[in-house]
């Protein structure tokens, strides 16, 4: 299990790089708090952790969170136009308090830059399982 130590790693500014797909981590959300500024589309945000997919993908991105402990995982995915194109746009949100799921897939192709922002609406405590893999 990976504890993000860092408030700066794993946040919407520095967020944790994926180097290859498919990817598993297991993290400690326990004192890890969404900062105020993140955006929170479809519930609120208690603990986030944020992270660059690889480019070049070309399918259906998949994030799965099944097999993580609190009761309130969520995952949202982004779609960033450029590297400092500002805010990024919102593509989904899944989980069980929201739409009853605990994976999201979104399409995505070549030259999308990915963002995929797990974590909890309500719990501060826990462990997120997080799996990454693009269906063709």
């Amino acid at each position: 299990m990976t504890q993000l130590e860092t408030t700066e790693l794993g946040t919407l500014e520095e967020p944790v790089p994926i180097p290859s797909l498919p990817f598993a981590q297991t993290i400690d959300v326990s004192g890890r708090t969404a900062r105020p500024d993140e955006p929170s589309p479809c519930l609120p945000s208690a603990a986030s952790v944020w992270y660059a997919l690889p480019p070049g993908l070309i399918g259906a991105l998949v994030v799965d969170l099944t097999g993580s402990t609190p009761p309130d995982p969520v995952v949202r995915m982004y779609r960033v136009a450029g590297p400092s194109s500002g805010w990024p746009t919102f593509l989904g949100c899944a989980s069980p308090v929201w739409n009853a799921r605990l994976a999201l897939e979104v399409p995505v192709a070549t030259d999308d830059i990915v963002l995929a922002q797990v974590g909890t609406s309500e719990s501060r405590d826990g462990r997120l399982v997080v799996r990454v893999e693009v269906r063709g």
